[in-house]
């Protein structure tokens, strides 16, 4: 078997003197959907930020330990840029600190100025992802004007055009009803021949039967790797 596409070996992080992450060892496989459960401070955004060296950006104080491997290789010294084009990490502070431009001005920012926004791939995907209004409302709409599930489902969509190997998505399937949740499952599975895709979530059901791996994590550390089955016969009496 060859090499995982991800894999944390021994990994520890602290950051301003805390403990984030303690001895984490995790593969993820090509094309497979993983699902990192666990409570807030559980450790599953600071493990998505360190793939892409996204830690060493927000926090002034940060020490690790062990290694992140992307294709076989070590990621500690890699290039940052070339990682989050292979790496798309999302989170709602993206959508934030860019909220005062227009939807038009987003998908140009991620696609470049010779989009066409009303081709067949941009309205199926809209159409996929149940924000078809998007385009009837106007691509002028503001960022900052979108809320709920359309603000959450076209976070999506701009990771989806980026067109990287592995979408990892820092809990922002947990903003969706569950509406909008079973769209993104069937978008979801409708992505896994192309993409690697990882969700961190606290609403670990809306998510549960589409995963390939499950990961639980709680203070840092994973307590649970493996699949739904096992999970079952680990946890006999979880109402998860």
């Amino acid at each position: 078997m060859g090499n995982p596409l991800i894999e944390f070996r021994n990994f520890s992080l602290k950051i301003d003197g805390n403990s984030l992450l303690e001895d984490i060892s995790l593969k993820v496989e090509e094309k497979n959907v993983v699902l990192i459960y666990g409570p807030r401070s559980s450790g599953k955004s600071a493990l998505l930020r360190s793939i892409v060296h996204l830690n060493e950006e927000l926090f002034d104080s940060l020490d690790f330990k062990g290694d992140i491997f992307f294709h076989g290789q070590s990621i500690i010294n890699a290039d940052r840029k070339f990682l989050r084009r292979k790496i798309a990490y999302v989170d709602t502070s993206f959508i934030e600190s860019l909220s005062s431009l227009t939807v038009n001005q987003m998908i140009t920012l991620v696609k470049g100025r010779n989009v066409d926004l009303y081709s067949d791939e941009m309205v199926n995907l809209l159409k996929q992802l149940g924000v078809i209004d998007l385009l009837k409302a106007g691509m002028h709409t503001y960022v900052e004007d979108l809320h709920g599930n359309t603000r959450v489902l076209f976070l999506l969509m701009l990771a989806i055009l980026r067109e990287p190997e592995v979408i990892a998505l820092d809990c922002i399937v947990d903003h969706l009803d569950d509406e909008a949740a079973l769209n993104v499952q069937n978008v979801v599975l409708s992505l896994k021949q192309k993409y690697t895709l990882i969700l961190a979530t606290r609403k670990m059901p809306n998510f549960l039967p589409i995963s390939d791996k499950i990961i639980m994590m709680k203070n840092g550390k994973i307590e649970f790797e493996g699949t739904k089955k096992e999970m079952v016969f680990k946890f006999p009496n979880s109402n998860i």
